[in-house]
């Protein structure tokens, strides 16, 4: 059996990872954190928002997710998201900007579609900034 998986991650616009891991680690919409090691039973299954972190040459590699699908094989991964980037493609300055944002908006939500569309946009910012190990996103 092979000591890697190959990861895939896509997003509508674009591919956004694709190299050969030792594991995947990915959010799932309702059943917490998902870990894939080569030789995994194929099955699919909802990708939340957070972090995908993947084992890459015994060095740990994060990508955010924000929704998708996952389809994972034997000897792949592919996560099919509605965003992600990777650590590279990640803007500081335009995540806090975004946190402080959707800070604003929550305290001026007038309705709960309002405090929902604000609360979605913190978590967003904040996954982004957890990410990049900035303080407001409380990162590792």
């Amino acid at each position: 059996m092979s000591q890697t998986i190959k990861l895939e991650v896509v997003t509508p616009e674009r591919p956004v990872f694709s190299a050969e891991v030792a594991e995947v680690q990915f959010p799932t919409a309702s059943r917490g954190y998902y870990g894939i090691l080569p030789g995994h039973t194929p099955v699919m299954t909802e990708v939340g928002d957070g972090l995908l972190y993947y084992i890459q040459e015994g060095q740990k590699h994060w990508i955010t997710v924000f929704g998708g699908f996952a389809e994972i094989g034997p000897d792949h991964v592919t996560i099919l998201a509605r965003e992600s980037e990777t650590m590279d493609m990640l803007d500081l300055e335009r995540a806090e900007a975004s946190r402080q944002r959707a800070l604003k908006l929550l305290k001026d939500a007038q309705t709960e579609h309002d405090l929902a569309a604000a609360q979605a946009k913190l978590n967003a910012s904040l996954i982004r900034l957890q990410a990049a190990g900035h303080p407001a996103g409380h990162g590792f």
